[in-house]
Parts: structure tokens; C-alpha cells; sequence
């Protein structure tokens, strides 16, 4: 029952609901989450503490970045409804999609080519 709370918690803000949508496309920095949604970094991290802590998302580190990804395997299909359902009808939602479409894979903070030079070096 307590991770069900924490899961209807997380999702109780729309600042989350907006990176949950923004996820469901794919992996994403904390840069670039802030850039669509036109907050700060500390902001942005913030938010995405409270949906790991709630099992809502992955992370991983590269170097100084941190990329963030939905956790499939929760077994939470009510989010994919709210998401896929609701969210997707809503303005503000449709709108932060329409920016990471634009940004496309190039607009990115990190390239794969970059990504894959700092993965060499790291090893």
C-alpha cells in the first residue's frame, strides 16, 4: 500500500506529470527536461528525485550528466492510461511534446558521437 501512496504523491504535481510525459518518448538529461520545460536544473532534479524515490524512473550517469528513463517494470498501467489518456489531450502536455519533437535527437545536450568519446574515456 505505501508504494502505491508514494506513486499517487508523485504524481500529484504537474510539474511530474509533465517529465512523466516528456519520458514516455525516451531518455532524457536533466538539461535537456529543463529546457523544455523552462525550469532549472535543481528544479528539474528535484522533481525527478521524488519519481525515483517513488520507482517511477531509472537513472544512469555519464561523467557529470544524468539521464533519465521510465521504469517499465513497475507495473503501474494505470500511468500509461493518465499518460496515453488524459495527459496527451491537455495543451501543456501536447505542447512540451511538440518541443522535444523540434529539439529532435541533434538538439540534444549530449550526441551519441559525444556520449561515446566520454564512455572511451571513462574506461
Amino acid at each position: 500500500m505505501d508504494s502505491y501512496l508514494k506513486v499517487l504523491r508523485a504524481l500529484a504535481d504537474e510539474t511530474r506529470l509533465r517529465i512523466i510525459n516528456l519520458l514516455y518518448e525516451r531518455e532524457l538529461c536533466v538539461c535537456d527536461i529543463g529546457s523544455i520545460l523552462h525550469m532549472t536544473q535543481t528544479k528539474i532534479s528535484r522533481h525527478l528525485a521524488y519519481l525515483r524515490n517513488a520507482d517511477l524512473v531509472h537513472d544512469r550517469k555519464i561523467a557529470q550528466w544524468s539521464f533519465y528513463s521510465l521504469n517499465r517494470s513497475s507495473g503501474l498501467k494505470f500511468v500509461d492510461e493518465l499518460v496515453h489518456g488524459v495527459l496527451r489531450s491537455l495543451d501543456v502536455f501536447r505542447h512540451d511534446l511538440a518541443l522535444l519533437k523540434k529539439k529532435g535527437k541533434a538538439g540534444l545536450c549530449l550526441t551519441n558521437t559525444a556520449l561515446d568519446n566520454i564512455k572511451r574515456s571513462t574506461l
